[in-house]
């Protein structure tokens, strides 16, 4: 295991992949800011419900204001990391060495979240620093304990994000193609993402939503105490995904057959 993680390293210091990655999220916290305050010397206020990040203390919510920039970034890097593998024939190689197919599974796996790990920190840290130079560090209201309640929110969201980076990669091994595994990737992200606003509206299918991480990183207010008294839900919803979709990503590899 460990040395399919050191020879995945390897190869995305060599691809620019990750390097694209790293410039789309860390561009957006910086633009944001800049067009915050320009928006701002323009007449506009900041509403924390609408624009979710207004100062150095809700930058903590970086993730959830670029969930879907996230998602897709992220769809379309594990699309071509994971597809490439079988369409190059490269993953013949570490499975004639004798590596399990399990093992490869997780080794994809572990670096998609690491990745995304290292993205949404680094835009946060950002986002939370370009904030609080232009509009100060600020508070959040009705948060007494900051440090605790980042600590927890940064978790959440990224657990949130880290349930669709399971379903992408589950995705990219089940289709085996990158262009096939992207269009997938991309119809789960729109289709989850914009039909809860829809069935929210009916009593029938409105439970049904919250069974979908991105209810809770596209319609939710992470800084609203009842939202956040559902931190607990959102962790529950997004481990479930987790072991669901890696279940069922390696339930299919093991029956491929590699050509």
């Amino acid at each position: 295991m460990l040395n399919l993680l050191t020879a995945e390293q390897i190869k995305l210091k060599r691809s620019k992949k990750l390097l694209i990655v790293f410039s789309i999220l860390v561009f957006f916290p910086i633009f944001q800011a800049l067009n915050s305050q320009m928006m701002v010397d323009h007449g506009k206020e900041l509403n924390q419900v609408v624009d979710t990040v207004i100062n150095g203390a809700t930058g903590i919510l970086m993730i959830d204001k670029n969930g879907l920039t996230i998602l897709l970034v992220m769809s379309a890097f594990i699309s071509f990391f994971i597809g490439e593998e079988f369409q190059n024939g490269t993953i013949r190689n570490a499975l004639s060495l004798g590596r399990s197919r399990l093992h490869y599974y997780l080794s994809k796996f572990v670096i998609a979240a690491v990745v995304s790990l290292l993205g949404v920190l680094v835009m946060t840290i950002l986002g939370m620093i370009s904030f609080t130079t232009i509009f100060g560090f600020g508070e959040i209201p009705e948060v007494g304990n900051y440090v605790s309640y980042a600590f927890e929110s940064f978790s959440t969201l990224y657990l949130l994000i880290l349930a669709n980076v399971s379903i992408y990669v589950m995705i990219s091994f089940i289709t085996k193609n990158s262009g096939i595994a992207l269009i997938w990737s991309f119809l789960y992200t729109i289709a989850t993402g914009f039909l809860p606003d829809i069935f929210q509206q009916t009593e029938h299918f409105k439970e049904l939503t919250y069974w979908f991480t991105e209810t809770f990183l596209f319609y939710f207010n992470f800084a609203d105490p009842g939202h956040i008294a559902r931190f607990p839900e959102m962790i529950v919803v997004s481990i479930l995904t987790i072991v669901i979709s890696s279940t069922i990503g390696i339930l299919f590899f093991k029956r491929t057959d590699i050509k």
